[in-house]
């Protein structure tokens, strides 16, 4: 996997040094999908992070097929 400057730039050279490319995608899947706090101060550190890391790189192929489950047994419909 190779970046782009622009893709260098957003996520700092350094960075790119530290982590691998997998744990770059593990912690912009990890951010991307993280709660934001209830703590009004804390809101812009989801935002921080996702400019210096990146977005996640979209999965590609097929979707997970949906099971249909019959729960009556349990009481839900």
């Amino acid at each position: 996997m190779t970046f782009t400057e622009e893709e260098l730039e957003a996520i700092g050279v350094g960075l790119n040094n530290v982590f691998t490319p997998e744990e770059l995608q593990c912690m912009r899947m990890c951010v991307s999908n993280a709660p934001i706090p209830y703590d009004i101060r804390s809101k812009s550190v989801r935002k921080s992070l996702q400019e210096k890391i990146g977005e996640p790189e979209p999965v590609k192929g097929e979707p997970l097929p949906l099971i249909k489950c019959d729960l009556t047994k349990y009481e839900i419909n």
